[in-house]
Parts: C-alpha cells; structure tokens; sequence
C-alpha cells in the first residue's frame, strides 16, 4: 500500500451518498423493483472493496478489472470512475486516469474531492501551471482543512513552477496563519527547496508531533512525489 493511496483515501468522500443503480432493461418501460435495485447496489458496493482490496495487496491489473465491472453495473457509479482513476494515475497512465476523473466530474460536477483528484494528476506529472487551477476551484469549499490543502499545493505549483515570487507571498501567508498544516509544511517544502535539509527536518517533526498520521499524510504525499521524502538519516551527533 503506497503514502498515495493513504493520502487518496483520506481525501476520498467514498460510499456516502446512495447508490443509483438502472436495472431498467433495454427496450423495457418497467421502472426496476426496489428489491432488484437494492441486490445491484449490493453487488456494486462489493465489487468497490474487492477493487480496493486489490490496491492495497498491490494487484492494480486486478483492481483495474473489478473496478471497470462496478462501472458497467452502474455506469454512473462516481466511486468507481475515481478509484479506477486513481489506479491508473499509480500506474502512470495519466491519459486514462485524467479521462475518469473528467467522466467522474461529469457526474458530479460540484465534487471538491474529484476536481482535486484531477489536478493532482497534473501535478504529479509536474504540470504546475495546469494543476494549479484545479487546486485554487478548491478554495471556496466549505471544509476549512481542505481549503488549507489546496493553498499548500497552489504553494508548492508556484514554488516549483517557477513562481517563486507568489510562493513567497503564500508562505507568509502561512507564517501568518499559523498552527495550520500549510504552516508547516509550507516552511519544510521551502527549506527542501532551498537546499536546508535538516531545517525542513524540523518543521516536519514538529508537524508530526501535532497532527495525525493520517492528516500528515495528506501534506507529506506531495514531498514524496517531488522526491524529498524520505529524508537522509541525520548525520551522527557527537
């Protein structure tokens, strides 16, 4: 199991909202009993775990296979566009991945969490200026925490896109903030950047120190992906 796919699932809304199966068949104007419609959202939820199941013991091609069977049980199954999206940004097939991410979007055209998912795709590929604008649609979102994740990774595009006059202005907007994960973060992304490993070691420490496993999560996936973390072991004190 990747920091990846710890971070994804954090991030991940996933089977919070009914699930709409169309058993109607084609050709047929009988609308789909509640019993037949309940058996295929059944079936469609347990084909999702079995998929995430598969990612976590690292059979993607497996993964890849029962999440396109819980897309053709429901064709507008959001959660399994974003899972199989997921899967194949893991295996850098970001052509792919970026169309389910749109088809999820199509769906859903309001969901933070898939409008984030497509611009970490672009990220992830270090295509700052692309990804940059998906991170900041997030900005108006109502969740507090995600709104801080976003502006630590429109941070991060500009600090690595070349903007580095705008990162500055964001890390102090950061250092003004405070006690937030982009505080943090922010100041170890700007350490790493800047060549002062073991001043980044310190915020990273401290941050580990307040937040959760799976929040720091969240924050260090991006260092993982610009290939800083892990860190070196700290040289010997004598």
């Amino acid at each position: 199991m990747t920091l990846r796919y710890v971070c994804w699932v954090a991030c991940l809304l996933i089977i919070t909202l009914p699930f709409v199966v169309h058993a109607q068949q084609p050709g047929s104007n009988a609308a789909p009993s509640p019993a037949s419609t309940q058996t295929q959202n059944d079936a469609y939820v347990g084909i999702l775990r079995e998929a995430h199941q598969a990612v976590q013991q690292g059979k993607l091609d497996d993964a890849i296979t029962k999440a396109s069977a819980a897309i053709q049980l429901n064709p507008k199954g959001l959660e399994a566009y974003v899972l199989r999206g997921f899967i194949y940004s893991e295996k850098k097939i970001y052509d792919k991945s970026e169309q389910d991410f749109q088809m999820a979007l199509q769906i859903a055209p309001d969901n933070s969490t898939v409008k984030f998912d497509l611009a970490e795709t672009k990220f992830i590929q270090k295509q700052y200026s692309d990804a940059r604008p998906g991170f900041a649609t997030i900005l108006t979102d109502k969740d507090d925490d995600f709104r801080d994740l976003a502006a630590y990774k429109i941070f991060l595009c500009d600090l690595y896109g070349g903007q580095a006059n705008d990162a500055s202005k964001e890390l102090d907007a950061f250092n003004q903030a405070g006690s937030r994960p982009s505080y943090y973060f922010g100041n170890a992304a700007w350490d790493l950047f800047n060549h002062k490993t073991e001043d980044a070691r310190g915020w990273l420490t401290s941050a580990s120190n307040i937040y959760t496993p799976q929040k720091n999560s969240l924050y260090a996936s991006s260092l993982v992906s610009l290939g800083y973390l892990p860190l070196p072991t700290p040289p010997p004190t004598k």
